[in-house]
């Protein structure tokens, strides 16, 4: 869910600090060094290396999309799936309404199915919403620097709204002292209280299942609530670092992405870069082999990315690539890489089963990631 750094980096994210937007610009890597190689043809223009092309398939067409030209435009990119129907996003402007610039935004639930939406009591900015429901919002009508007016201070932006969806809820004012965000409870936590006196970093998982230690030497582990430490990897910090991991709820596992790109020399022999994990054991995954090619420091087509998790497997996003760009599925039955679309659709938004992605674009798209898929 903000700013990461370069990808060689510790990825845990101060979301208290970043708020919604760290999921994307956690995703933000560099990659210009790939930026002019080819100044006198379009990127679509140019061919693909055939032993490249050998590496994967075309496969558009195998997910359907659906265009959701009535759903209100979402504030950035905090949307959140309340079931595999609803999602629930703040929003500056419906149909006869458009909020002024000193005014908080509405909050609203929209049916993806129906086309319609209704609003909620609440008005803030929505920062989280919890797996039972629990919702934090920022009771501040002006977060951002430029629409910062004259008498208005960074104190104001302290108070927030929390409590259970469909209640009223709590205002209160976060404590300098609290400076994490639990993506999963939607409270704030300071790490602190968490690091074993080691200066560890510590990533938050679900109630129960404990949390994940990353230590100063690159292991990542997670510790259970009674202390035990059940899986443990090492991950070298300047290729690859164990990200903030999501829970796939039809899984009851947990995905921490692998951020690659093209421009970081000295780390294309670095494959093992995605993982998926349960409180008992730890798997890694590794990237296709088309990411390994475009990662090697004679690759002129250059390109970064990122692993995503659904019902149907990894897929792999591409970026900045020349002609290579799009979104890949694994197709682990096939035995394929697959590039499932040509646009730089990322799956960032998956409904709780895993099946459906919305892609913020204007208008939004829906991808039924399960039609014709066996579930």
């Amino acid at each position: 869910m903000a700013a990461m750094g370069a990808i060689g980096q510790r990825v845990w994210c101060n979301l208290a600090a970043i708020g919604r937007h760290a999921t994307l610009l956690c995703l933000t890597l560099c990659a210009a060094v790939t930026c002019h190689a080819w100044p006198t043809r379009q990127a679509s223009e140019r061919p693909i290396p055939p032993e490249l092309q050998a590496l994967f398939e075309e496969a558009e067409g195998t997910f359907p999309i659906k265009t959701l030209h009535g759903m209100p435009e979402a504030q950035n990119i905090g949307v959140y799936w309340l079931d595999n129907q609803h999602v629930i996003y703040t929003t500056r402007k419906l149909p006869g309404w458009e909020a002024r610039s000193d005014e908080r935004s509405k909050i609203i639930i929209y049916d993806v199915d129906a086309g319609t939406y209704e609003e909620t009591p609440y008005r803030g900015d929505l920062w989280c919403v919890g797996l039972e429901k629990q919702v934090l919002v920022q009771d501040y009508a002006l977060p951002y620097s430029f629409t910062v007016q004259p008498g208005d201070t960074k104190e104001d932006t302290r108070y927030f709204l929390s409590g259970t969806l469909g209640q009223p809820l709590t205002r209160f004012k976060r404590p300098h002292e609290l400076g994490m965000l639990d993506p999963f409870s939607c409270r704030f936590y300071s790490n602190s209280d968490h690091n074993f006196g080691k200066g560890h970093m510590l990533g938050a998982l679900r109630p129960g299942d404990g949390v994940l230690d990353q230590t100063l030497q690159g292991h990542t582990r997670l510790i259970t609530p009674d202390g035990k430490v059940p899986w443990s990897v090492y991950a070298d910090r300047s290729c690859n670092s164990f990200a903030l991991p999501v829970y796939l709820p039809w899984l009851n596992r947990y995905f921490s992405y692998a951020a690659w790109s093209s421009s970081r020399q000295g780390c294309e022999n670095e494959s093992e870069s995605s993982w998926l994990f349960s409180t008992e054991q730890i798997q890694t995954l590794h990237l296709p082999a088309l990411i390994q090619e475009l990662r090697k420091p004679d690759s002129r087509l250059g390109g970064d990315g990122v692993t995503y998790w659904a019902r149907p497997g990894m897929f792999v996003f591409v970026q900045s690539s020349i002609g290579l760009d799009g979104l890949y599925w694994v197709d682990e039955k096939a035995g394929k890489l697959k590039r499932v679309f040509k646009k730089q659709w990322h799956l960032q938004r998956l409904s709780p089963d895993g099946c459906r992605n919305l892609v913020m674009t204007t208008p939004a798209v829906l991808i039924e990631l399960c039609k014709g898929q066996t579930q």
